[in-house]
């Protein structure tokens, strides 16, 4: 190979050239000599909001954390609820808070990872007006009461669904859920006692209603036995 055919790897004329710093762009602020800290800020936490539509137009809320299925962090605003002469009850028209049930067959509370028990907000409406369009209002003005609230720590609220459950025509279908897929025995008979029904007996001889608080088609006998304590013994003083 020629010398002419070499090529010269150290030529520098073939380097781009350095200023020795790099260039300043446009718009660029200029650093001090002591730069200012600028504080941690916690990231908002969206939690969700879910509605379901049960009998007698009974319509629970619920609420679930943005990264587990525990409830959010609602104590202030249950505070708030519990107070009656805070009003906050009568705007938001809950009229109880209670335990999340377990199932159909189990009158247990959920337990969230805390141990206390997941819960319901509780609503009731004529039940002509239990539809999709009247829960979202619902939940949209508990969201929106929520996310007002002076949380310490930032979190907001956000619609997640509508769980209620339907016959085969969907959302504009007959509502199928019983109460005790939600609500514990001693719940249920304290509010049907205090918003639904005027007499226990009367209930009691009541096949349909029955069926609508229990999905198992229990007897006259076992409705009793199963709502004597909401009904007879708290219920009265509700």
């Amino acid at each position: 190979m020629t010398k002419s055919n070499r090529v010269n790897t150290n030529n520098k004329s073939d380097e781009p050239n350095s200023t020795g710093s790099p260039l300043k762009k446009a718009g660029r602020k200029t650093l001090g000599n002591v730069l200012q800290y600028s504080p941690k800020r916690g990231v908002t936490k969206v939690n969700k909001v879910f509605v379901t539509g049960t009998q007698f137009g009974i319509i629970l809320l619920r609420t679930e954390k943005q990264n587990s299925k525990d409830d959010a962090f609602t104590n202030d605003v249950v505070r708030m609820i519990e107070d009656e002469s805070s009003g906050v009850a009568a705007k938001l028209q809950i009229i109880k808070i209670c335990s999340r049930r377990q199932s159909q067959i189990l009158d247990k509370a959920v337990l969230q990872t805390s141990l206390y028990p997941s819960q319901w907000f509780v609503s009731i409406k004529e039940e002509e007006d239990n539809n999709a369009k009247t829960r979202l209002e619902h939940a949209e003005k508990f969201i929106k009461f929520l996310n007002d609230a002076p949380w310490k720590y930032p979190q907001t609220f956000t619609f997640a669904g509508d769980e209620t459950k339907h016959d085969k025509d969907g959302e504009n279908g007959k509502i199928i859920g019983t109460l005790d897929e939600y609500l514990l025995n001693l719940d249920i008979g304290t509010i049907l006692k205090t918003y639904v029904f005027e007499d226990f007996e009367s209930f009691l001889q009541d096949e349909d209603a029955i069926n609508q608080v229990f999905g198992g088609k229990p007897t006259s006998n076992q409705a009793r036995n199963w709502l004597v304590d909401g009904w007879l013994k708290i219920g009265a003083s509700a």
